[in-house]
């Protein structure tokens, strides 16, 4: 298994844990239900520890890619930025959800407000792997580009290419 079969099979880990995770959260603080907060929480810890794993990979599988035909470069490039916003982002939450669950250990009861806070996270992060997910769909998916046919950057050509 080489380091970019490794990153697309694991990527998908944070991007649907958070999303998964920010539903039970969600859901509990609606429901008031303090157990499936809990679980919400523990699978946004997890998804933190698997955006580690999802970010070292990234550059491995780069060095593997980058060059093949029809992989884009830039593509390449925008999604590891963006990757770094969602590790960062991953990881705040996942510590922001085992700080809740510890601090609601030690109280015998979920603060609401923390699981407030992290719900807040947890949305940003969505949003941010969302995007992240999103273009990286675009380094080897033309089709999921503005013009297919162009290349350079993810959304078209780039600026050295010229239309005559």
């Amino acid at each position: 298994m080489t380091a970019a079969h490794l990153h697309l099979a694991l990527n998908h880990i944070p991007v649907l844990g958070t999303l998964f995770g920010t539903g039970l959260l969600a859901y509990g603080l609606w429901q008031r239900q303090e157990t499936i907060q809990d679980v919400g929480l523990g699978l946004l810890v997890g998804v933190g520890a698997a955006a580690v794993a999802v970010y070292w990979t990234g550059e491995p599988a780069e060095e593997i890619v980058d060059g093949v035909a029809g992989v884009s470069h830039d593509a390449i490039e925008v999604h590891e930025a963006w990757g770094w916003y969602a590790f960062l982002a991953s990881i705040v939450t996942g510590v922001a959800s085992l700080s809740a669950l510890l601090y609601g250990r030690s109280r015998r009861t979920l603060a609401r407000w923390a699981a407030q806070l992290v719900l807040v996270l947890s949305l940003l992060t969505t949003g941010v792997m969302a995007y992240t997910a999103n273009l990286g769909g675009k380094v080897h998916h033309p089709e999921l580009r503005a013009d297919p046919t162009a290349v350079g950057t993810p959304d078209g050509p780039g600026p050295d290419v010229h239309d005559e």
